[in-house]
């Protein structure tokens, strides 16, 4: 078993685990069977039952995680501390990202919180300075030769920095559509998913859509696309347009923001290819377009649920979103069943690939977005071999079996994906992983609030497609420059 292979060459390698001392605990610690390793109510400075009849041989870390069930971790975990018994992992689960980034942040700080933790893949930059790289004379050292072997492109391009590994990926997840099989079958006549191409997508929305005298003025939107004030994806699927249409960036020394500007190589074939990109998204929440959609009222019934509620209720029939949507979906449905409230089949819930510009007979290229959480060190661990060796432990292939079934999360392992590709439902992530590209992100709370507000202010017609970009250009330049202390960091930057 690879596993048993991967540990006994740690072995070999001669690691040395020491014992730690565990220090006492404050007056209001839990009873030790409460404060179980694996639980959101775990303390990490108290003990948990493991702890008391063997704190003093035991070497204890902590691992903090999002979104995912402890359930997820127990089997890897308890294989990994059956061969390592003097070390115990400590897990804590997040369901607030904006909460679990202060806190994380804070604690490090304070020379405290976790030794291995999850991080999104868009806060790397923003975060790299608390995060230990993988040190060069850990037990296992991955090379990045080897790192871009075994992982996908975007992995590579997010946690490889200056050829030094600042964490390892336990899935790949990526943009994808979801529709209703039913609308498609009783709507339209050629095909029964979704098309491959975005031209040919606003024609089936066409089809799909249908107006009425409601509140919300539409019986069915043919998808929920355009505004970015009720769309939980709305900057994920404009930067899933802005990759498609090629738009650059950055400058070459990433100083400033260049998205708005007119291209300047004479191979590209669009001269401004961001105004390109914020004009098809929108097009779908504009009357002026044949193909017009989506609107405000349409989320009204349950504002806080986004483009969720209106799927669930059957008024749209396609919203895009990564694999964990799916589980929200059938939740949702559920509530809605118990409640009586209108609701469509899980049955009729599909996922469709992210649809394109080209064909790939047209273009080599394909690209939709990698939305993930790598594992990474704190700088502050007391333990960087031993977090190391659990963090490629946990990305072995393996491990990240057990958690592919557990979560239907895609592999982001090149060796793994062939038949991940196959599943009924879940396949279509894996089969785009190996094309799924990141953007650098300097700030992805600031930028999410950048991009939201330009793609409203184009909506509302409060600018046009250029002056919303070149706002937005300025601001995210503004972000940058204080990332990387060029300006004065009290600057709000008009955000």
């Amino acid at each position: 078993m690879k596993t048993k292979r991967f540990i006994k060459i740690i072995l070999i390698s001669g690691l040395m685990l020491a014992p730690l001392l565990m220090g006492g605990c404050q007056k209001k610690c839990p009873k030790p069977a409460d404060n179980i390793a694996g639980t959101s109510e775990f303390r990490a400075d108290c003990p948990t039952a493991d702890d008391v009849t063997d704190s003093n041989t035991k070497k204890n870390w902590i691992f903090y995680f999002v979104y995912d069930n402890v359930d997820a971790f127990r089997e890897q975990i308890q294989a990994f501390q059956s061969q390592f018994p003097n070390i115990r992992v400590r897990t804590k689960k997040f369901v607030d990202l904006k909460e679990y980034e202060d806190l994380v942040v804070n604690e490090i700080a304070e020379g405290e919180g976790p030794d291995v933790f999850m991080i999104h893949n868009s806060w790397i930059t923003k975060h790299q300075k608390k995060l230990l790289p993988m040190p060069l004379d850990a037990p296992i050292v991955t090379p990045p030769d080897v790192f871009r072997q075994t992982f996908f492109q975007a992995a590579a391009n997010d946690l490889i920095i200056d050829e030094s590994i600042y964490g390892m990926p336990l899935a790949m997840d990526n943009l994808a559509l979801y529709y209703n099989k039913q609308y498609f079958a009783d709507l339209i006549a050629t095909t029964d998913e979704p098309a491959k191409l975005w031209e040919e997508i606003a024609e089936q929305v066409f089809q799909l859509t249908s107006r009425n005298n409601s509140p919300e003025r539409f019986a069915l939107s043919g998808i929920a696309m355009g505004r970015g004030d009720n769309l939980n994806t709305a900057v994920d699927l404009l930067y899933t347009l802005f990759l498609q249409y090629g738009v650059g960036f950055y400058d070459e020394k990433e100083e400033s923001a260049t998205f708005a500007n007119r291209a300047q190589n004479p191979a590209d074939t669009l001269a401004e290819p961001a105004v390109e990109a914020l004009k098809w998204f929108t097009s779908f929440a504009l009357p002026s377009y044949k193909y017009y959609s989506w609107n405000k009222n349409l989320t009204g019934y349950a504002p806080d649920q986004a483009e969720v509620n209106p799927f669930v209720r059957g008024k749209v029939a396609m919203i895009a979103g990564y694999p964990y949507l799916y589980q929200n979906l059938v939740q949702a449905i559920q509530n809605e069943q118990k409640t009586g409230g209108d609701h469509i089949d899980i049955e009729d819930i599909g996922i469709a690939p992210m649809p394109q510009l080209v064909t790939p007979t047209e273009s080599t290229r394909r690209d939709t977005l990698a939305s993930y959480f790598p594992l990474v060190v704190a700088r502050t661990t007391n333990m960087p071999k031993e977090a190391w060796t659990f963090v490629q432990y946990l990305t072995t292939a393996d491990a990240l079996q057990t958690y592919h079934k557990k979560t239907n999360r895609p592999t982001p392992r090149k060796d793994m994906v062939t038949e991940q590709q196959t599943e009924p439902l879940f396949g279509v992530f894996a089969y785009q992983a190996p094309f799924a590209k990141s953007l650098k992100i300097y700030d992805a709370e600031k930028y999410d609030l950048i991009f939201r507000e330009a793609i409203q202010s184009v909506v509302e017609s409060r600018a046009s497609l250029k002056q919303a970009l070149q706002t937005a250009q300025t601001q995210v330049t503004c972000v940058i420059r204080k990332q990387k202390k060029l300006i004065e960091t009290d600057e709000d930057c008009g955000i």
